[in-house]
């Protein structure tokens, strides 16, 4: 599997404000700056972008800088189980996701996606969990589940495809 923006879609799963802030503080920033530059980087590829969010009553909406617009709200841990949802994924072969937490809701929805037959990718960089072994474990089952487990500048770089132009230069800047 290639990772190409013309077949990618990216999907942002619950990073949202209360949730985010009950994360362990030293891996929260590099976080949030990696799935900054995935959506930065997609937006300006043209890749489509979706953002859910688990009960946001509860755990507040997506974090501003994100600038999600019309985030699925769900219920459901898989976004995948939430009437809906479908519909609001363009039709695209590949799905890159990112978010919160790893072991619960990430992981879910990537096995519904696999479930569907595409092909995902994990930016684990840009996942975060309460606990360093939940994070593993949410991982390890991903992988089992056939996801690719990537950094984020693998998907960036992937993207891009080549080391030219004014874009390269943006996001070499960004991950600097």
């Amino acid at each position: 599997m290639s990772i190409d923006p013309s077949s990618s879609q990216l999907l942002v799963v619950d990073f949202q404000e209360r949730l985010f802030a009950a994360m362990p503080e030293a891996p929260r920033a590099s976080a949030s700056k990696a799935g900054d530059n995935l959506i930065f980087t997609a937006r300006e590829l043209g890749v489509p972008v979706t953002f859910t969010e688990q009960y946001p009553q509860g755990l507040g909406p997506t974090l501003p800088e994100f600038g999600a617009s019309d985030p699925f709200v769900k219920l459901a841990f898989a976004a995948t189980d939430e009437p809906g949802f479908d519909d609001r994924l363009p039709a695209r072969r590949h799905v890159v996701v990112f978010g919160m937490e790893t072991h619960i809701c990430v992981a879910h929805t990537v096995a519904g996606l696999r479930a569907r037959g595409l092909a995902v990718t994990v930016a684990y960089d840009a996942c975060l969990s309460r606990r360093a072994a939940d994070a593993d474990a949410g991982l390890a089952w991903m992988r089992g589940e056939g996801a690719l487990i990537l950094p984020s500048e693998t998907v960036l770089f992937g993207w891009l495809g080549r080391a030219e132009g004014p874009l390269f230069k943006a996001v070499s800047r960004r991950i600097r």
